[in-house]
């Protein structure tokens, strides 16, 4: 089966449809990616890439088509300019890249923004081919909960344009009930949906020995470090950790954009020694980090949309068997307490956060070790990349057949 897969984001930067199309074509799929230029998290288009644009044109096999586009920069302008300049660009010029080639069906992959999308209905109407798109991010709903989005017109328009992109598309893939129920809530077509959870990459499933060295318990947060995350209560709570002298260190890999106001308050507020940022990493340097943590933290603010939300490092603590603390709600809240892989307080609450910390750091080495494995075997069974991809290749080839 000839897949085309449409993407603002895609290798070098680090992204799971990295890692989902190469297991595709490893499938025994044609898979060809159309994006743009690398430029995620800093803004700019990275150096390697310019220097050797050829070498970022194939992956394991796999073609990669990519369209000019306005880098992210910094500020909302640049940003929004961003997520235009993709949409025409992928549109217009990604057409006529891919004017002469056919395809049976494509895959969107669809993260902030929804957008994104857009070419890839284009490029359906164009060739007449369904189209699944696997989303990642509720639109308007997410504009609203980090408050980039204040306007309700702007909303309303915003809303009408997911609409218009959910009834074009033949399938769409989300991780959980409780996320497809919002899209439901938008999508007035009754477009057919189907979960497909979150995977962990390989690379977190072959850490086995832990090595701490440190008399510090760690607790990494690995990841984005945006508005969600919610890092003021992570601040809070280190306070109190360096207040009460608590045995725990709380390290933080990832970018983002609140890094530099983590950085301020770390120093602000002396943590040094309680909330330390080690900088951001490539996925293959990460599991160094991972190896060296005793358990893993998952934080998001208080939203409704966000407690419909698993974020994807969840998948790749439990298959690190690494403890979860969370200051989370929802479906994220109920998987920890489901698999037993750790403990969890309501978002926002630094307070608890506090007092789930001190109960970890007084569990001796058999009893963190029990929690770490519960979660590495719910991973393997229900998050299982290999079960996951056969499932959605299955889609695909259906979809496919189907046609328009």
């Amino acid at each position: 089966m000839k897949i085309l897969v449409v993407t603002q984001y895609f290798w070098p930067e680090n992204f799971r449809i990295n890692d989902l199309v190469v297991s595709l074509k490893n499938e025994g799929h044609d898979v060809t990616v159309l994006t743009g230029k690398p430029n995620y998290p800093d803004g700019d288009v990275f150096q390697e890439y310019i220097d050797e644009p050829n070498n970022y044109s194939n992956l394991s096999g796999v073609d990669v088509f990519r369209v000019p586009m306005r880098p992210r920069k910094k500020g909302s302008v640049n940003l929004f300019l961003n997520y235009v300049s993709f949409a025409f660009s992928a549109t217009f010029n990604g057409s006529r890249l891919l004017k002469n080639k056919s395809y049976d069906v494509i895959f969107a992959c669809q993260l902030s923004p929804i957008t994104s999308v857009l070419p890839a209905i284009f490029i359906k109407k164009q060739k007449k081919i369904p189209l699944v798109m696997w989303s990642l991010d509720l639109w308007p709903e997410s504009l609203q909960a980090v408050g980039i989005v204040k306007s309700q017109r702007v909303i309303h328009w915003v809303r009408k344009l997911v609409r218009y992109i959910y009834a074009q598309c033949d399938l769409i893939l989300a991780q959980s009930e409780e996320y497809i129920d919002a899209i439901r809530k938008t999508d007035l077509s009754n477009t057919p949906t189907m979960i497909f959870p979150n995977f962990a990459e390989d690379i977190f499933g072959e850490i086995q020995v832990k090595e701490n060295d440190s008399s510090k318990i760690k607790v990494l947060f690995a990841g984005n470090i945006g508005d969600a995350q919610d890092f003021d209560a992570v601040v809070e709570c280190s306070k109190l950790i360096k207040k009460n002298k608590l045995n725990v260190q709380i390290q933080v890999v990832g970018d983002g954009r609140k890094r530099h106001e983590l950085e301020q308050n770390i120093v602000k507020y002396e943590l040094q020694d309680y909330l330390v940022y080690h900088g951001k990493f490539p996925l293959e340097d990460m599991p160094r980090f991972y190896s060296q943590a005793d358990a893993a933290l998952v934080s998001l603010k208080t939203n409704d949309i966000f407690s419909r939300t698993i974020p994807g490092k969840v998948q790749s603590y439990m298959m690190a068997s690494l403890p979860i603390i969370g200051m989370i709600d929802g479906s994220t809240a109920a998987l920890i307490a489901k698999a037993n892989c750790g403990y969890c307080c309501k978002s926002g609450d630094f307070h608890s956060l506090y007092e789930n910390l001190e109960k970890f750091s007084l569990l001796n080495e058999k009893e963190r070790i029990n929690l770490g494995c519960n979660g590495y075997q719910y991973a393997s069974e229900y998050f299982n990349k290999d079960s996951l991809v056969s499932k959605l290749s299955d889609a695909l080839e259906e979809i496919s057949k189907k046609g328009l």
